[in-house]
């Protein structure tokens, strides 16, 4: 059997992207929230538990990005077809 450098024992751990800083973290690190999807919910949705459906937006625990990330708005995807 072939290894690629990695101990077959250690378990694969998901990074993710801070929205503001855009520094890379453990997934575990970020608080994740999703967009609403109903006519009342325009705005974000926390997601304790990551596990929502719809488009992901992680922000990491600094207070300046917690403070930034108030007036963060997502773009709107354009579709083509």
């Amino acid at each position: 059997m072939y290894l690629t450098g990695k101990d077959s024992t250690e378990k694969h751990e998901p990074t993710r992207s801070c929205v503001i800083c855009r520094q890379r973290f453990a997934k575990e690190e970020l608080f994740r929230f999703v967009v609403g999807k109903g006519a009342s919910d325009s705005g974000l949705i926390p997601d304790e538990k990551k596990v929502m459906q719809g488009r992901g937006y992680y922000v990491c625990g600094n207070e300046k990005c917690l403070e930034r990330f108030k007036f963060f708005r997502p773009r709107k995807k354009n579709f083509r077809g």
